[in-house]
């Protein structure tokens, strides 16, 4: 009785040992597509970074606008008053470490399009390209498991 206990303790390692090899594959043979994966979501998050840093950028030299007020009023400065800054909370937004319809309301001064952009970046980032991205990748774990 001990001995088929060890076989089937053994028989349970080996598989846990082939899906755990199949996984590491998976990842390994993946970084390419990874890669350019990072590309392609810091290219989308580069251009709408610029497009709403210069949106905002153009509200805060408008007479009308006091810069003040935008730092005390949600922080529009400290979210979108640089590049960086800008692209650090798309980020966020995109990956739900802040809630983006915090962003839109801050942005709602701005106007109707700075909202806008942020809404298209939203659904490009989150809808199509994550979904795109998870597809190809639980295509290719199908793909390997297959041929091993």
């Amino acid at each position: 009785v001990p001995r088929i206990a060890k076989i089937l303790r053994l028989c349970r390692t080996a598989r846990f040992l082939s899906s755990l090899r199949l996984m590491l594959t998976l990842i390994v043979k993946s970084m390419k597509a990874l890669f350019w994966v990072m590309v392609v979501i810091l290219s989308i998050l580069f251009v709408f970074s610029l497009l709403l840093t210069q949106t905002v950028t153009e509200h805060i030299r408008s007479a009308t606008f006091d810069i003040d007020a935008a730092r005390v009023e949600g922080g529009m400065l400290d979210c979108f008053g640089s590049l960086f800054l800008t692209m650090y909370s798309l980020w966020q937004a995109m990956t739900g470490g802040r809630n983006w319809g915090e962003f839109a309301k801050m942005l709602a001064p701005v106007g109707w399009d700075a909202v806008v952009l942020i809404m298209l970046f939203i659904y490009v980032t989150a809808f199509s390209v994550v979904n795109i991205v998870t597809g190809v990748f639980v295509d290719g774990a199908i793909e390997m498991s297959k041929s091993d």
